[in-house]
């Protein structure tokens, strides 16, 4: 790849969520499952109570799609996932499931059959899925220390599509209370509209590249010009921001991970030309741009170079570890991306910063940029109180307040975005 080159990344926001979803389990039923098989089959049962669209495939040394999705008989033999990821592509192909789908996979072992026996014709097949436009998330509750962690992500690899910062792998240590904490997580998983995005990008520049994909995300593009639903979008138009790096290493974290995970030997060398590719960004990013995500754009940038130095080699630890550390560090960057959505609902405002914040949306309001815009902007504020600064500018940009505020979030970014953060302070 060319470092010379001009790349651009560009945050696709959308805050209308679908909650419309299907669930499958996909459940080791083998007799090693018996000493939590009561807990599981509680804690299931619980989960999906209330969801409309919900199915269950038990599997031992066969498996079933069960006419009843909850949990009762437990199979009992031995353990053959290859035949449970075969039904949920039978089950895939019937049309039964809605386009949203979320893929629970329970069990506590490797299994008796080998990954490189039906590894390729899950891929083959899910590729077919993801272009008829469903968008599947995967997750996998581990019990004990004998499932392989490189198995887990090898099917994630195939099956979830759309999007990174997701949850990879739970580890179930208390099967009476794990099971039911961890499905409850998992139940309130938000779907987003797929976005179609001409000509294709990438989440990441290692990753494959998708013309169809959920948002919330940072896309990175070599093209300055893309189709984002039909309408154009010249990238070259719009600054690179904090939050938009932020988002980007984060991808790429969660992605080094994964493949680490994988046994990929391209880690190292590919953790190595993200820094460049970072680095490179990093000196794009406006000098007026909000210090907020520096400290965290940091840290992930320090576990990128523990990659690079081959250090960080998550298939090498316990199945057990690497559950743990993937979990932990997941957990982490979504808590960072939820915080930075409501930590303007959190903070304090002292009287003296509220009352400055006053005089310098008085002065602002006055300003020949601002004043024959304000108005629209402060109802635009309104209809979406909750939502932070950065991510109020974005929608702007992307046309969600009309022609003339999208003008004005692009040509006046850094003013817009501190418009907002005053209307959040003076409102609060």
């Amino acid at each position: 790849m060319n470092y010379d080159k001009q790349f651009y990344l560009y945050s696709i926001v959308d805050q209308k969520p679908e909650h419309d979803f299907s669930v499958v389990g996909v459940i080791d039923g083998s007799g090693s499952m018996s000493e939590c098989w009561s807990d599981l089959c509680k804690a299931w049962n619980n989960f999906i109570y209330d969801i409309q669209s919900s199915f269950c495939i038990q599997f031992d040394d066969a498996a079933e799609l069960q006419l009843n999705p909850k949990l009762d008989h437990q199979k009992g033999e031995g353990t053959n996932i290859s035949l449970g990821f075969q039904e949920l592509i039978k089950l895939v192909k019937s049309g039964r499931l809605k386009k949203n789908v979320i893929v629970v996979f329970i069990t506590d072992g490797v299994g008796d059959d080998k990954l490189d026996n039906y590894i390729n014709n899950l891929a083959e097949n899910f590729t077919i899925f993801h272009e008829q436009e469903y968008q599947f998330k995967f997750f996998t509750l581990a019990i004990g220390d004998t499932f392989s962690h490189t198995i887990v992500a090898e099917l994630k690899n195939r099956i979830h599509n759309s999007t990174l910062i997701s949850s990879q792998m739970e580890y179930i240590q208390n099967s009476r209370v794990d099971f039911q904490n961890k499905l409850q997580q998992i139940k309130e998983e938000i779907f987003y509209r797929l976005v179609r995005i001409e000509p294709a990008v990438q989440l990441v520049p290692f990753g494959k590249k998708m013309t169809k994909l959920a948002p919330n995300q940072t896309i990175f593009s070599e093209n300055p010009i893309i189709k984002i639903n039909g309408e154009e979008i010249n990238l070259k138009q719009y600054s690179i921001s904090n939050h938009d790096l932020f988002q980007f290493v984060n991808q790429i974290f969660l992605k080094l991970m994964e493949d680490s995970t994988r046994g990929l030997k391209s880690v190292q060398d590919e953790a190595n030309k993200q820094l460049q590719i970072i680095n490179t960004l990093m000196q794009r990013v406006s000098q007026e741009d909000q210090n907020d995500y520096k400290q965290d754009i940091q840290e992930t940038i320090t576990k990128i170079k523990a990659f690079a130095q081959g250090q960080q080699l998550l298939k090498l630890l316990s199945a057990k570890d690497a559950a743990e550390s993937i979990t932990k560090l997941q957990a982490a960057i979504l808590a960072k991306n939820t915080r930075r959505q409501d930590n303007y609902e959190q903070k304090k405002v002292t009287n003296e910063k509220l009352e400055k914040a006053k005089q310098r949306l008085n002065s602002m309001k006055k300003s020949v940029k601002i004043k024959t815009i304000f108005s629209q902007i402060e109802q635009f504020f309104k209809e979406n109180t909750n939502t932070s600064p950065q991510l109020l500018v974005k929608l702007l940009q992307e046309k969600k307040g009309g022609l003339n505020l999208q003008r004005y979030a692009l040509e006046y970014q850094v003013e817009c975005n501190e418009l907002f953060l005053l209307l959040h302070i003076c409102n609060q």
